[in-house]
């Protein structure tokens, strides 16, 4: 079964390595680990945050778009907004994988779609974050561009979206 190679590699490095790194990083001073969210903007889909270190986190966000399916792999680093209680923002970057499957394909770069695609490339995002006061719930927005090597190699400037986590 070779049909998602890259996105079980990124799934087993997510929870194995950060496992391994959390391990063996500094203590961290937050009250949670691990977020679980939605996300909805120019895509729809999921998210998974896990802190390393106090400031530094890995995502992984699986979404469709385009009636395909992407999987991001991300690494975050987050500041405090001193001047505003509960918000950060952040930045960081990653990799991705996208498949678009050919009766239902329509990559923004074809007509019609008449076989399989894929796409290969690299991330950047940038973002702010909100804890609501005294819950384990957050808000984030983030404009994420990203730039392909195979199919569409061309910059995909217009991926933005809100997300709502749950932390614990």
């Amino acid at each position: 079964m070779r049909k998602f190679p890259i996105i079980r590699f990124l799934i087993f490095a997510l929870l194995y390595g950060t496992t391994f790194l959390s391990t063996h990083a500094q203590y961290s001073f937050r009250d949670y680990n691990v977020m679980v969210g939605v996300r909805g903007g120019t895509s729809l889909g999921g998210s998974v945050k896990h802190f390393v270190t106090d400031q530094s986190a890995l995502e992984l966000m699986v979404f469709n778009r385009w009636k395909g399916w992407n999987a991001s792999l991300l690494y975050e680093y987050h500041m405090d907004i001193r001047e505003f209680r509960g918000m950060e923002w952040y930045i960081g970057g990653g990799v991705h994988y996208g498949i678009w499957k050919e009766p239902k394909a329509e990559p923004p770069w074809v007509y019609k779609g008449t076989e399989d695609y894929r796409a290969f490339g690299v991330d950047a995002i940038v973002g702010l974050e909100y804890n609501f006061y005294n819950t384990n719930f957050y808000l984030s927005l983030d404009w994420k561009p990203a730039y392909n090597f195979v199919d569409f190699t061309d910059l995909w400037w217009d991926e933005a979206a809100f997300t709502l986590r749950y932390s614990f």
